[in-house]
């Protein structure tokens, strides 16, 4: 039995070993402040009655923390088995501080500092609302943290065994999932690695900077996209080598047939009589395209002469990764899997595969985080990618919505050239 409707209690997990990070993520500075400090207040200003911090490993770093920022703590013996096992401790946790009168838990890992109370009051929000759907809050699509998860949930969740945890159970409801835009991109933001915390640490000093006496209007994440004017040329990789029946080809690694390699140099006499000049051509860094686009510069600098076009290899224009079904025969996975098969063929754009998998909107937010990066030096772009990648980019310049631009037909080889003003397409 829960309390009233809108009585949350945050659960943020702090128990691993930040293996990744080569530092201990939950006193790390975020803004001027500990991440675990950091999510703690705005849990609390989001409108969370307690907050439980899960611990494991390096607990002793914690307690001054916890005992500072008033919350409690849930210690997780088997903090080595994994994250879901700190979920179930958390939220055992949480459940005993509150005598079950909680109406609903906000679920966040410290890789997440950014989740900003404005979310967290959205959430509860909504949750008043729509009392018995998960909640989860998201920045053009992309599903971000913490995940709101209804009381009701909880004795499935607390009794569930299998290797995929959490997920198994929110997957089950996945058709209820209610989807909260917020528009804010702390949500999906995360410190897996260095590389992420950096880009936390500068998604803060832009906060910051942004909020000092006379600055005026905060930075848009996706300003450059809307303010750009120029040209932009998207190539589709030619043709692979053909494998012995269909397979799922996202992330797979595959080789150019020859084929493919025709339709690059035919590309590149496409490029050349648009009058593109192409001194740098952007290339995803799977073979396929890596081939094309070395084709492509090799046959623009035999036609044009100067100097050779650089090739720059971006891992962020790669195709949408399929997770485990990545690379598999078709057939195989729609003998094995028919009902999630079927689940992929009803949610074409929020489906994904996996921890790794990704769906439409992670494709998006990572293709506009590249194009963000490299078109406010640019007044024409190069580059040679993949069906899904051109999809989500055309579709930035356009008023397409998610639906249309997914149905759209890439062929392989293709040229795509979009002249903009103003970070729309004429």
């Amino acid at each position: 039995m829960s309390g009233p409707v809108g009585t949350a209690v945050g659960v943020v997990l702090a128990a691993g070993y930040s293996s990744r990070m080569g530092d201990f993520k939950a006193l790390l500075d975020v803004g001027g402040q500990p991440a675990a400090a950091r999510l703690i207040d705005a849990l609390r200003a989001g409108g969370a009655a307690d907050v439980v911090l899960v611990t494991g490993h390096a607990r002793e770093r914690l307690a001054e923390l916890i005992g500072a920022r008033g919350a409690v703590e849930a210690y997780n013996e088997r903090f080595a088995d994994g994250m879901f096992a700190s979920v179930k401790a958390g939220l055992t946790k949480a459940l005993e501080i509150t005598g079950g009168q909680a109406s609903a838990f906000l679920l966040l890992p410290v890789d997440c500092p950014l989740a900003p109370a404005s979310a967290i009051r959205a959430l509860l929000d909504a949750h008043r609302k729509q009392p018995a759907r998960f909640i989860v809050p998201c920045y053009r699509g992309k599903k971000g943290h913490p995940l709101l998860i209804p009381a009701g949930f909880l004795p499935e969740i607390l009794a569930q065994e299998d290797g995929n945890g959490l997920k198994a159970v929110t997957e089950r409801y996945e058709d209820e999932l209610l989807r909260l835009e917020t528009g804010d991109e702390g949500v999906v933001l995360d410190m897996d690695g260095p590389e992420g915390y950096a880009e936390i640490c500068a998604h803060c000093a832009r906060i910051q900077a942004a909020s000092a006496p006379g600055a005026g209007v905060p930075s848009d994440p996706r300003g450059a996209i809307k303010s750009f004017t120029g040209r932009i040329f998207l190539i589709r990789h030619g043709e692979t080598r053909r494998h012995a029946e269909g397979i799922f080809l996202g992330q797979t690694d595959v080789p150019l047939s020859d084929a493919g390699r025709k339709q690059a140099a035919e590309a590149a006499r496409e490029l050349l009589a648009h009058g593109a000049q192409a001194e740098r051509i952007y290339a995803s860094d799977l073979a396929r395209a890596a081939e094309t686009a070395k084709i492509l510069a090799t046959a623009l600098h035999a036609r044009r002469g100067g100097a050779l076009p650089v090739v720059e290899s971006d891992a962020r224009l790669r195709e949408m990764h399929l997770g485990a079904w990545d690379g598999r025969f078709i057939r195989e996975i729609k003998e094995r899997f028919p009902e999630e098969y079927a689940r992929r063929g009803a949610r074409p754009l929020t489906w994904k595969r996996g921890h790794d998998g990704e769906n439409y909107y992670d494709l998006r937010y990572r293709a506009e985080k590249w194009l963000a990066e490299v078109l406010p030096d640019a007044r024409e772009l190069v580059a040679v990618t993949h069906a899904g990648v051109i999809k989500v980019i055309r579709a930035a310049f356009s008023d397409l919505t998610p639906e249309a631009a997914w149905s759209q037909d890439i062929p392989r080889g293709a040229v795509l050239r979009i002249d903009v003003r103003n970070g729309r397409a004429e």
